[in-house]
């Protein structure tokens, strides 16, 4: 213990501890103020579309009650299917920037496509990304961590003081263990302050019930991914022979695992398994699109043929029941490329999951968005519970529309009414937990070799 108070005697006297410790904090609180920011421009433009379904929901169920209603009528009107404010938006962006937080869904989906965006946003912020707090966690913090901890043997041994230390007895793996966590403290302190924030800070606090444990699960992973840079620095100064030799390794340390190798990751990913172009998607769909309606009579009669129990009594048609059977042919045409598209996806998904540890800092930050509820569990989520609303939408008019039957008071209960629903928490606890005990024993594995290099006499002899 009085190592360990000895080394926050140090920092104490140190200015260069207190001008990067006050940095730090400001870089925090700036990001911090970024994501409130965008967690109340996503809440000012979700709330308004909540209020909009749940009042188009009401005015259906009155036309109801005073008349019947011809189901082309209500068909024109586009209903919206809304994902509801992130738990902990103010702790990642995550998709939140590229993916619609509502999209409109209608019967008529050749007019409504899955993948048209509705919100607008600057593409060259898009392109460069937030400066957000997952960002300052997974790039900027460990440059804070290792500034202070880069020298925890390397300083000494090249002053001369190591030998001096060994003869008093001190154990060298306790020694510079405890001297990392007394420099570490600052920074760790502040990350931790500020995961906890996100759920608690400023006009937007997260109203999610599972806040609380989510901004815990968060702050255990930050406090790993701080372990695991101080366990690389003991490692890398359990090595250096000088405190310049221990900054050159672990810089090139930080590029390699916070840059290079998830570059590296993202390439193979790619080229193991190539997404689709959605040019390609566009292209299927209009083509398609342009040959049911060029045959628009063959195509109703090809789908009476193969339906006929929803033929109207003597084959009356009209321009509705033609645009059904050309959706119908369309979605034939378009639906083996939407497949491959998110049968690749997933594909990809599943590689990174199975190969994040190549990079921890991949790791770190796909849990951050995935407790932010800003990542692609909880959007790919939303887009099968979207694609299973407009399903449901075209169950309930179509057989109507074919029919030429009239909607009454008795269809109200069954008018289809999107509500997300979240994922168990226990998906989420076993996805972010394994990514916790993946980091941490990245950091014991640091160590363990470090104590291998720790031993008196290899110490004494270098």
């Amino acid at each position: 213990m009085s190592i360990f108070s000895y080394e926050l005697r140090l920092l104490l006297r140190d200015r260069a501890a207190w001008a990067l410790t006050a940095l730090f904090a400001l870089v925090l609180w700036y990001a911090l103020g970024n994501g409130a920011e965008l967690a109340e421009r996503q809440r000012a433009s979700v709330q308004p579309a909540l209020e909009s379904a749940k009042n188009q929901h009401a005015a259906l169920s009155n036309a109801l009650e005073r008349q019947s209603v011809d189901p082309r009528q209500l068909a024109r009107q586009p209903l919206l299917a809304v994902l509801p404010a992130a738990p902990l938006p103010m702790l990642a962006a995550g998709q939140a920037d590229i993916a619609p937080s509502y999209e409109s869904a209608s019967l008529w989906r050749l007019q409504t496509p899955t993948d048209a965006r509705v919100e607008i946003e600057n593409p060259s912020r898009l392109l460069a990304g937030r400066f957000d707090l997952a960002f300052v966690l997974v790039w900027l913090f460990p440059l804070f961590l290792l500034a202070l901890a880069y020298d925890l043997v390397a300083g000494d041994r090249e002053s001369g003081t190591l030998r001096l230390v060994l003869s008093r007895g001190v154990a060298p793996l306790r020694w510079i263990a405890v001297r990392a966590l007394a420099r570490g403290v600052p920074m760790l302190s502040l990350a931790l302050l500020a995961t906890w924030a996100s759920s608690w800070w400023g006009p937007v606090a997260s109203q999610a019930s599972d806040a609380g444990a989510r901004a815990l699960h968060a702050s255990a992973l930050v406090a790993s991914w701080g372990l695991f840079w101080l366990s690389l620095s003991a490692l890398v100064n359990a090595f250096a022979r000088s405190a310049a030799a221990a900054a050159t390794a672990l810089g090139a340390a930080w590029v390699t695992v916070v840059l290079v190798l998830p570059t590296l990751l993202n390439v193979v990913v790619e080229s193991l398994h190539p997404t689709p172009s959605r040019a390609e998607l566009v292209a299927s769909a209009r083509e398609a699109s342009g040959a049911a309606e060029r045959r628009g009579n063959e195509v109703l009669n090809s789908f009476y043929r193969d339906h006929p129990e929803l033929a109207p009594p003597g084959m009356r048609t009209d321009f509705a029941q033609q645009i059904l059977a050309v959706q119908e042919e369309v979605a034939r045409a378009v639906d083996p490329v939407r497949e491959r598209f998110d049968a690749q996806l997933a594909e990809q998904q599943a590689l990174i999951e199975s190969w994040r540890f190549v990079s921890p800092a991949v790791a770190v930050y796909e849990t951050l968005t995935d407790l932010a509820g800003t990542g692609y569990w909880r959007y790919h989520s939303f887009r099968e519970q979207v694609a299973q609303f407009k399903q449901a939408i075209y169950d309930f008019y179509s057989p109507r529309i074919h029919k030429n039957q009239l909607l009454t008071k008795a269809d109200a209960p069954a008018f289809p009414r999107f509500t997300f629903v979240e994922e168990p928490a226990e998906r989420w606890h076993g996805r972010v937990r394994a990514s916790i005990f993946g980091v941490l024993a990245l950091a014991l594995l640091a160590c363990v070799v470090a104590a291998t290099r720790l031993s008196p006499k290899a110490l004494s002899n270098s």
